[in-house]
């Protein structure tokens, strides 16, 4: 074998030559035995099946390209723009850094600039972030500096007449008088119940379906338990209204809350009834004690159950009222109507008359007995049509005194009456009142209220469901508004369908009655639905913290039809004066708001203009039906309904919308003068016709110049209002949060100031009315019925006119002076910071 030699220090040339290889010597080599494996038949398949498929190998290839073409496609092209990018910024951050570190120290002046980067952001967000809905209503910011929001009212304004519908509203009117509701019946929970389902199926989230227990009664349906008749048994008196025979349509349905008892006695005509009335009677020497007394509803001098408070005082036992006859359009004379009117003393309280001035709330609750409660009369009461009173009046020979309508009033010497009142008493019995409400955005405690009667003593189409009807479609129209803009009101919204109206405003009082705090801190503003469309003419009564807002809004409504403006509408009918009176004396739900908790008020209406009793509509009968309604023509196509809808709604959003509360305080100095006057004038008429030879003198000097300084305060009040919206304009409409709570603040002393004039005496004359400056006196007129008593102030100083009318001079005085301090602390109270 070949030996390979390695010269030493030198490197091979070449490899060695394996050709040189002896093949002799691999014939020494052994061979080498290789074994076989077996392969398991399995295993073979799979390894094969793999070599065949190829998937994951596949799956790998795919991906490896897929990635590759991304990074060649995507990420180095956007690394390429990127890269220049991070180079520039790594720049400016480095000129930036350098600028900072001129100004100052480089923590602090980082905080600086962040907070101005913060401040304009919200900015921008606040003013241009709103969606179109809410940019159509003219939704605008308070401000980068509050939360509040603000929107334009007259755009909000123009959105509401395309959402009222006369066809809903007709229907409604219909369906609200298709069954009597007396307060407490299954047919008034029935119209209870559509009125909460109404308010939930058009969004209202806020609800409740109040429940109040209060003292009601009802006729008994048994044959012969209530009657009036002739003591011979001539002649009795049909008690069924056009004969009605169920008690669904309220056969035998008398006054509310008459009383109980027989009597028989000698009759006497006494005409309406009132104080002038009962002194021609005592002038002829009729004898009055133990007398029936039939007297005629109405006469415009006191309301009825103050007659019967009179009667009762003078010994009559008995109290027959004669109902109106009703002359429909086509000149047809119905002498079969029986007006139903509530003879519960309301001028002393009003509410539950077992519990006057206080609550009748859930629990236990002190309740007068019947005869113990100085709301409740002591006499039988009942009505009957004018058909029967002729019948009566047949009887009465020509003696004793003669009234003006040419019958006599006879005498004791006449033939006797037999009468029997039978009701049924529920002393505590439950009354629904529906409250609904939209929740305001910014000051969500104070609200604005709007109420309408739903109870009737019978079918009551003109008398309640007119307002009723209105206050649906407010509601339709407030929550349409909120879901059209996203809107909400910046102080909330009170929708109330109040019960037990007929029976001495029982519902709306204990309402107020059971949260009385709560409404003299935040109830700014009560606006009444009841019987809103009865004529032609409108007719407004509102405080004078209203006057301005409202010809504001009559100047931006048009009549149906003519296309008249409101304002000019209203001035023609009122001799070319726009001038809006304040007397709320009736028998409606804004009694409890005005007298016991001084809460500014109105009543905005279209009534009849018609001076003839027989000509207006027969309230609280069965003939107040929406039958009658069609034939007389009075609204049938509810243009009326709609032009009031559409008033109200731009109304209530001034009145909610404005960021102040829009009272205008120095049209209410103005008026504390001239009512100063007013009252200067009934005192010295008062004075003028007392027959006691030495004339009282009454001081006005401490009231005088109450007024002066609440009329000063008024204008600082005002003048502060002007500077905020100047501020607002020029600042373009941002307001820093020390001026909203300011603003906040001006509304609260504005709302706070009524209290003021709230008297805390526990021993009142007349616990239903404690207000010093707005009320009804006891002996008001019951409604103004003539153009000569529309230019009499009613409803001021009550307190200081029921003394005068006592003759009680020096309570009189000292009333006066009173009030002057709660005035001055009126004044006070809107300077308040």
């Amino acid at each position: 074998m070949a030996q390979y030699q390695r010269l030493d220090g030198t490197q091979p040339n070449f490899p060695p030559a394996y050709d040189d290889l002896d093949d002799a010597d691999m014939h020494h080599a052994q061979p080498v035995d290789i074994e076989a494996f077996e392969i398991e038949d399995g295993i073979a398949e799979e390894l094969g099946q793999r070599r065949r498929t190829g998937f994951f190998g596949k799956a790998s290839q795919f991906t490896k390209k897929f990635a590759s073409n991304f990074n060649n496609a995507v990420i180095h092209p956007v690394s390429q723009m990127i890269d220049p990018m991070y180079e520039g910024y790594k720049y400016f951050n480095g000129m930036y850094e350098q600028f900072i570190l001129k100004i100052g120290n480089p923590l602090v002046v980082k905080r600086l600039l962040y907070v101005s980067f913060i401040i304009g952001f919200i900015f921008i967000l606040t003013h241009y972030s709103t969606s179109s809905e809410a940019s159509d209503a003219g939704h605008h910011s308070g401000g980068g500096f509050t939360s509040g929001m603000m929107y334009d009212i007259d755009k909000l304004g123009a959105a509401v007449a395309p959402m009222i519908d006369n066809k809903l509203m007709k229907e409604n009117l219909e369906y609200l008088s298709s069954m009597p509701h007396i307060a407490g019946t299954k047919g008034d929970l029935t119209l209870a119940k559509y009125v909460q389902d109404f308010m939930i199926n058009n969004g209202i989230k806020d609800y409740d379906l109040n429940t109040v227990s209060v003292n009601l009664n009802y006729p008994k349906a048994e044959e012969g338990s209530t009657y009036v008749k002739l003591a011979d048994g001539s002649f009795s008196a049909n008690l069924k209204e056009f004969n009605q025979e169920g008690m669904e349509h309220l056969a035998y349905n008398q006054n509310a809350l008459n009383t109980n008892n027989v009597v028989k006695g000698h009759y006497v005509y006494g005409n309406y009834g009132t104080r002038k009335d009962f002194e021609a009677l005592h002038s002829a020497g009729v004898k009055l004690k133990g007398a029936v007394l039939l007297i005629k509803y109405g006469g415009g001098d006191i309301p009825d159950s103050n007659k019967v408070s009179l009667a009762t005082s003078i010994g009559v036992s008995a109290i027959v009222f004669i109902s109106t006859p009703y002359t429909d359009s086509e000149g047809n004379r119905h002498e079969d109507i029986i007006e139903k009117w509530n003879v519960g003393l309301e001028r002393y309280s009003t509410g539950d008359v077992l519990t006057p001035g206080w609550s009748s709330g859930e629990g236990y609750v002190v309740r007068l007995p019947w005869f113990k409660s100085e709301s409740t009369p002591k006499i039988p009461t009942i009505p009957i049509s004018y058909a029967d009173a002729k019948e009566f009046l047949k009887k009465i020979e020509e003696k004793g005194a003669k009234f003006e309508d040419g019958n006599y009033s006879g005498d004791a010497s006449g033939i006797e009456i037999e009468l029997q009142i039978n009701n049924e008493p529920k002393p505590t019995h439950q009354i629904w009142n529906v409250v609904g409400s939209i929740e305001g955005r910014e000051q969500s405690n104070k609200g604005l209220i709007i109420g309408a009667s739903r109870d009737a003593s019978c079918f009551g189409t003109l008398s309640t469901n007119t307002g009723t009807v209105i206050l649906l479609e407010l509601v339709k129209v407030f929550t349409a508004m909120q879901r059209k803009f996203n809107w909400s009101p910046a102080r909330s919204i009170y929708f109330i369908s109040f019960d037990g109206s007929e029976y001495n405003l029982a519902g709306s009082t204990e309402w107020i009655e059971n949260r009385k705090d709560q409404l003299t801190d935040n109830g700014y503003t009560y606006i009444d639905l009841s019987d809103v469309i009865t004529g032609d003419e409108l007719q407004i009564n509102a405080h004078p913290l209203f006057h301005e807002v409202i010809r504001k809004v009559l100047q931006k409504v048009k009549t149906e039809g003519d296309d008249q403006l409101l304002y000019d509408l209203y001035k023609s009918q009122n001799n070319n004066k726009d001038d809006i009176p304040f007397n709320l004396i009736e028998s409606k739900n804004y009694i409890p708001f005005i007298n016991f908790l001084n809460v500014p008020s109105m009543e905005i209406k279209f009534t009849s203009s018609e001076t003839n009793p027989e000509r207006r509509y027969p309230k609280n009968s069965c003939y107040d039906s929406f039958q009658n309604f069609e034939a007389l023509k009075i609204d049938s196509e509810m243009k009326k309904h709609k032009v009031l809808v559409e008033l109200f709604s731009k109304l209530i959003l001034e009145l909610v919308e404005s960021p102040l509360i829009p009272f205008n305080f120095n049209d209410l100095s103005n008026k504390l003068h001239d009512y100063e006057q007013s009252l200067e004038n009934y005192a010295n008429e008062i004075i003028a016709k007392d027959k006691k030879p030495t004339k009282p003198i009454i001081h006005y000097e401490r009231l005088t110049q109450a007024i002066g300084r609440f009329k000063q305060a008024s204008g600082v009040l005002e003048d502060w209002n002007s500077s905020w919206k100047d501020f607002l304009k020029n600042s373009g409409d941002m307001e820093p949060t020390l001026v909203a709570m300011n603003r906040w603040k001006q509304n609260e002393n504005m709302i706070g100031f009524s209290s003021k004039f709230i008297k805390k005496d526990l021993k009142s004359r007349r616990p239903g009315y404690v207000n010093a400056l707005f009320g009804v006196p006891y002996d008001a007129p019951y409604f103004i019925n003539s153009g000569n008593m529309k230019d009499k102030d009613f409803n001021i100083f009550p307190g200081v006119k029921d003394f005068l009318d006592d003759g009680d001079y020096g309570r009189a005085q000292s009333e006066i002076d009173n009030v002057a301090q709660y005035i001055e602390a009126a004044a006070v109270e809107l300077q308040r910071g």
